[in-house]
């Protein structure tokens, strides 16, 4: 069994954002804090059925997870990428799950 977590964590977009700007602030995310942060493997941004959304994060293992929750309340680009969504700022878990990958599977 391997130590990789699968982050999941749903967005609910605040009042009056749009799924354009969730796109383009998401990217500055990615690209000024999750690229090149120890234990990031990848990540898919999803629109569920019920057209709320979910980030979807793999991890090497829940300390890198939980070492990155903790520079994030410090981060810009994770401010201005939190600022689209309707959340309690109080508890910012809520809605987020850590999940043990047991096997990944790919085509072919």
């Amino acid at each position: 069994m391997s130590d990789r977590i699968i982050e999941l964590a749903s967005i609910k977009l605040a009042e009056g954002k749009t799924e354009h700007e969730l796109i383009k602030v998401s990217e500055v995310f990615q690209e000024q804090f999750l690229n090149g942060q120890d234990g990031f493997v990848r990540r898919d941004l999803v629109r569920k059925e019920d057209g709320t959304y979910m980030d979807i994060i793999l991890w090497e293992s829940r300390a890198h997870a939980d070492a990155i929750f903790e520079k994030a309340q410090k981060s810009e680009a994770v401010g201005q990428y939190f600022s689209l969504m309707d959340f309690d700022p109080e508890n910012m878990n809520e809605g987020v799950e850590h999940c043990g990958l047991l096997k990944s599977f790919s085509a072919g």
